[in-house]
């Protein structure tokens, strides 16, 4: 395993080095040989201070966000070998460096030098438009091994030892990684129950909030988005990074103070408008969509078009998740929705809210 001292570029990292190794205090054992889990994917609303994205502090960034768990999952299988010690993905699983590189910093996380099989099923794998596909997928098979091993990292500690080892794949290096900015978001997600999660700090929940289940989530992406891959997509963030630093700079105050008390005590009483309002400020008027329009220039002229569903009382959120190019709305009008981002070109995905969090099939 490679360690590596603080990093403070973007440039591309060995699949399975750790930045930020984590120590776990006695020995380690392996509670069955096999399990499979299904793992939720989050959709991310907004930063409270995207200036922390700017900055490559050792792969940790505290910007915090407001996210949405959505029952688009990820199902993990995950036996161990006992014949060797080397880590077998499937041929039909996606995106093998990223599941390489979990299951490395989990072994040497552990402790332990078991050979693993490991299997992953995704049904939606759209990749670098919104989904925290990337993050979703580490952290899932993370949980696993982790599940399999007895639990010995604690949810906090899984989320960040993930989030501050991230890095995404590069098409046609698949030894390599790109480190890509992970707030934890997804990790969060899969580990603390709530549709609604906001997280503060190093990924600290603030915010947990079951989302009613007469909603549904519309989620739509450009039909002509290519979805390079990410060294691609982080050298376009990389030439446009001071907008994030002023949008941190000029409004991290202001959105902080109507996180703790606007947002959060309305959610908690199940009022979702002063979040919808917040996003949708910060999105459409602070430069948010503004400032990933380097993904798919388009978007801004997309996001003008979606405007007046701030006005719609059958939306009750509106944004672009993460850098985009993919919307979504929480609505009680999904049909409605899902034909306004179909008539604006976007092919859409309807699902709901993923209260709960990952859960666990079977163990043997």
């Amino acid at each position: 395993m490679e360690y590596r001292g603080k990093k403070t570029d973007f440039n591309t990292f060995k699949v399975g080095t750790i930045f930020n190794p984590i120590q776990i205090s006695g020995k380690v054992k392996a509670v069955g040989n096999e399990i499979v889990l299904t793992y939720p994917s989050r959709l991310e609303a907004m930063s409270l201070d995207p200036s922390q994205i700017a900055q490559n502090n050792n792969l940790i960034y505290p910007a915090g966000q407001i996210n949405f768990s959505v029952d688009i999952t990820k199902k993990v299988h995950v036996r161990i070998n006992k014949q060797n010690s080397e880590i077998t993905v499937s041929q039909t699983s996606p995106r093998h460096s990223l599941i390489r590189h979990a299951a490395l910093i989990m072994l040497e996380a552990l402790g332990v030098n078991d050979g693993l099989d490991i299997n992953v099923e995704d049904t939606v794998n759209l990749r670098h438009c919104g989904l925290g596909s990337s993050s979703s997928l580490i952290a899932s098979v993370a949980s696993a091994i982790n599940e399999l091993y007895g639990r010995p990292l604690s949810p906090l500690q899984l989320i960040r030892y993930c989030a501050q080892n991230h890095g995404e794949e590069i098409d046609g290096a698949e030894n390599c990684l790109m480190p890509v900015q992970c707030i934890g978001g997804s990790g969060a997600c899969g580990h603390f129950q709530g549709g609604l999660v906001i997280i503060a700090g190093l990924a600290n929940p603030i915010c947990l909030k079951d989302l009613p289940e007469n909603l549904s989530v519309v989620i739509g992406v450009p039909k002509d988005f290519k979805h390079p891959d990410s060294q691609i997509m982080m050298k376009a963030e990389i030439d446009n990074i001071n907008g994030f630093k002023r949008v941190g700079k000029e409004y991290s105050q202001a959105i902080a103070y109507r996180v703790l008390h606007q947002v959060i005590p309305a959610a908690q009483e199940g009022n979702l408008q002063p979040l919808k309002e917040l996003i949708f400020d910060y999105r459409w008027d602070m430069g948010g969509i503004q400032n990933c329009a380097f993904a798919y220039p388009q978007v801004v002229d997309l996001a003008e078009k979606l405007r007046p569903l701030r006005e719609d009382d059958e939306v009750k959120i509106l944004s672009l998740s993460s850098v985009g190019p993919g919307f979504f709305a929480l609505t009680s009008n999904s049909d409605k929705i899902k034909a306004i981002f179909e008539n604006l070109n976007m092919k859409t995905i309807v699902t709901k809210p993923h209260n709960d969090t990952y859960r666990v099939l079977r163990i043997t």
